[in-house]
Formats: C-alpha cells, sequence, structure tokens
C-alpha cells in the first residue's frame, strides 16, 4: 500500500459554531446599501445600517442579543442611506460613516454602550468626495489617519487629528474593496474596471496597477506569507488568486471557490493564515490555509441555512481561548444577525500557545503626523496568554483627537452647568 502523507496543520479540524436563537440579534430593519459588509463590531457596539429618513445606523451594546424591532437607538449623521462604517480600532467608542450624501461622519459614542440613545456625544462631517463614498478604512497603527474611496474613482486619506483631507489620488474607476496592509505603509483597492491598485497613499501614484478580469473583486494583502491576494466573479463562478508580491505580473496560484453569483465576501486572519470566503447569497462560509509556499489548502466549510447579506469578524482579543475559538463573526442575515464562532476541538484546559500567536492589540504604534511625514510602524501586538495578558510588544501614542476635544468641552461644559445650578441654589 502506498504510503500516504497528510499535511500538518492546527486547523484541519476547525469547524463552525452558530448560536441559539436567544443570543442572535433578530427583528431588525436591516437596509443593505452598498458593497460593504452590512455591518461592524467591538467588544463595545454593533452598527448597520437601518430604514428611514436620511441615513439611520442602528447601534446596541454588544452581547445585547434579543429581539431588537424599531425602537433600537439610532445614530443619523447623514441625509442619505448611509454605506459603509468602521470603528476605529483604537477608541472603540469613536465610528466613521460613509454615505451617498458625499459626506463621511465621525461620531463619538459613549464609553457605555447603554448610556446610548441616538445622541453621540460629538460629530462632525469630513467634505471633499464629490460621489457618494463606498468605503471607509481606519489606518491599523497610525491614530487618526482614515482611508476612503469613492464611486468617482477618487481615493482619499483623511487626519481626523486635523479634521482634513490629507491625500488624494485619481484611481480611474470606482472602487469595490479598500484595504491597508500590515503596517499600512500600502493601499490596495480592487476596481470596477477589473484592475487593482495597490499604492503608498503619501506618493500619490500607483505602484502596482494590473488587470485580474475579476467582476466585483475583492482584494486582501496576505503579506505575512509574502502574498496578495484578489478575488471575484468570472465565468460564472468565484476564482480566488495569489499573486507574489513581488511580482504581480501573474497568479501564482488561481482557486475555484464555489459558482454562485453573489458578491465575495473575504476575511483574512494572519495570526492563524486562515482565509474565509463566503458570498452575497451564498448559505455557506468556506475556510482554507495559505502558506509561503502559495499554496491555498481547503479546511473545510460552515453551513448556514439561508442566504447570508454579508459578514463581519471580531478582533481576536475577544476570542475565548478556554473554549479554544479562533475567531468570532457575525453573520447578516435578511432580518436578523447570528454570531458564530470558528472553533479548534481540543480537550486541554491549558492556554494552546499553537493556536493563539501574538494578536493584534488595538494600540495605536504612532501618530497621523509620523505616518504622514513618511514612517511605517508595525503594529503592536498583544499576547493571549492570560499569564502575559498585560504585555504588549512595541511602543504605544496617546493623541486626542478634534473629536475627543469636541466631547472633553460638552462634558466640562455641562459639569459647569451643573455646578452653577447648585450655586444658584445655595444663593437663596
Amino acid at each position: 500500500m502506498a504510503n500516504r502523507f497528510v499535511r500538518k496543520s492546527h486547523f484541519r479540524h476547525v469547524y463552525g459554531q452558530g448560536s441559539k436563537k436567544e443570543n442572535t440579534y433578530f427583528d431588525l430593519r436591516l437596509s443593505t446599501n452598498g458593497d460593504g459588509n452590512h455591518i461592524a463590531a467591538n467588544d463595545k457596539y454593533i452598527i448597520f445600517a437601518t430604514s428611514g429618513g436620511g441615513g439611520p445606523c442602528c447601534v446596541i451594546p454588544y452581547g445585547k442579543s434579543g429581539r431588537i424591532g424599531v425602537g433600537c437607538p439610532k445614530l443619523n449623521v447623514h441625509s442619505s442611506k448611509t454605506s459603509d462604517f468602521a470603528f476605529n480600532p483604537f477608541k472603540g467608542n469613536v465610528v466613521a460613516t460613509a454615505a451617498e450624501d458625499c459626506m463621511i461622519g465621525l461620531s463619538v459614542l459613549p464609553e457605555n454602550p447603554e448610556e446610548f440613545k441616538g445622541e453621540p456625544i460629538s460629530s462632525q462631517l469630513l467634505e471633499g468626495h464629490q460621489k457618494k463614498v463606498d468605503f471607509v478604512t481606519w489606518h491599523p497603527t497610525a491614530m487618526g489617519i482614515l482611508g476612503s474611496a469613492a464611486h468617482d474613482g477618487i481615493a482619499k486619506v483623511w487626519d481626523v487629528e486635523e479634521g482634513k483631507e490629507a491625500l488624494e489620488l485619481d484611481m480611474g474607476a470606482a472602487a469595490t474593496c479598500m484595504e491597508w496592509n500590515t503596517d499600512g505603509s500600502m493601499a490596495a483597492c480592487a476596481l470596477s474596471n477589473k484592475k487593482s491598485l495597490i499604492w503608498d497613499p503619501r506618493t500619490n501614484k500607483a505602484a502596482f496597477n494590473f488587470k485580474t478580469d475579476f467582476s466585483n473583486a475583492k482584494n486582501i494583502f496576505h503579506d505575512n506569507v509574502g502574498y496578495f491576494g484578489v478575488g471575484g466573479s468570472k465565468m460564472g463562478c468565484h476564482e480566488y488568486h495569489l499573486y507574489d508580491l513581488k511580482k504581480l505580473s501573474e497568479p501564482v496560484t488561481e482557486f475555484e471557490v464555489d459558482d454562485s453569483a453573489g458578491m465575495l465576501l473575504t476575511h483574512y486572519d494572519p495570526d492563524t493564515k486562515m482565509l474565509y470566503i463566503g458570498s452575497k447569497g451564498g448559505s455557506q462560509v468556506k475556510y482554507f490555509e495559505l502558506t509561503s509556499k502559495g499554496a491555498m489548502h481547503k479546511l473545510s466549510l460552515h453551513g448556514l441555512g439561508k442566504g447570508i447579506k454579508g459578514f463581519f469578524f471580531l478582533p481576536k482579543l475577544m476570542c475565548d481561548w478556554k473554549q479554544c475559538i479562533i475567531a468570532k463573526s457575525m453573520m447578516v442575515f435578511r432580518d436578523y444577525v447570528e454570531p458564530v464562532d470558528f472553533i479548534v476541538p481540543r480537550k486541554s484546559s491549558l492556554f494552546a500557545k499553537d493556536l493563539y500567536p501574538d494578536a493584534y492589540a488595538g494600540i495605536a504604534a504612532m501618530d497621523g503626523a509620523s505616518w504622514l511625514g513618511g514612517e511605517n510602524k508595525a503594529p503592536i501586538l498583544k499576547s493571549m496568554d492570560p499569564k502575559k495578558k498585560d504585555q504588549a510588544v512595541g511602543g504605544g501614542v496617546t493623541v486626542v483627537s478634534k473629536a475627543d476635544l469636541i466631547a472633553e468641552n460638552k462634558k466640562l461644559k455641562e459639569k459647569i452647568k451643573e455646578l452653577e445650578a447648585k450655586v444658584a441654589q445655595l444663593s437663596k
């Protein structure tokens, strides 16, 4: 009998685990406008677009599951539909929103999610795009740097601390996604003209502009293994291609994902080197493991039963290592959101260091001015080992933004008014 070689992998038996109804968020009035994931979340808040005048978004505390209904607290800072949203990775109560009114909203929410009743502590609008804004994405290492892409093919980078546009690039076509690489030295957009663009926004010119032949493509940097991924629709099915970042002339790996027609949904976990792929309207999420040799190994799939509208993966530090959860996601359906965990089956109750390398800490490595000046820094990482949970690899910065100052000023004015009322009462 011939010997069969079995590839060694810690993640060969990963499985997805859905939630009971009481742990889902149901009776939602979801508005799935645009090409984004239609949901964003962190350990404080969940946000999704909902129906109504202007561009309302329902904002609820993370973990407060159950029936949501029409009475959910709504953030409404736009005059037209909201198309995308992203929480600041360094300040979990700050959210950026993109909308069809050509504006980007920046809203500061209460630190305690239970206190949000619909009115942000402060908000401001960034004006500059001439067409609807499709995507917003925060820089992964620099405080206060935000990327955006609009329907007229213009990408911008904003200095949020100053409340102004810092950089701009004419991409020549509308984007179907926008991503940063690991240290934020490069950005990438897949375009509606079936090209992909990679550039350092500070140079104001494309470093790589190459044809992919994909419709509705999604880009992902797999730079921890030296590759760049492009996935999308081609000849009636979904494919995913890996390109060597040192040679982008042609893909080194081509992989057929499925025969679904909906827009691709993708998430890459650099800690496990796992790529999760679904599609809008599809009822499965498949997951793969990437290697530094450009191989893409299929692991398994999680069946959802119904077609999804989008998905979102939560920060790695939210994963419970005691249950061997390596990824936490939220699947968006027509009128509800279901949390789905991806788990490695293990019986040991000890911390599995082979499953949990140091993870993204959510701490800024530098201020925005340093990045705009040409500096690059690797993300700050944090151990998930409970014995080392307070240890972070790398330095950090604390920057006070314009939005923070507005919020602090509002609090001080309220405190002054309260003290004046007490003084007036004592003077009677």
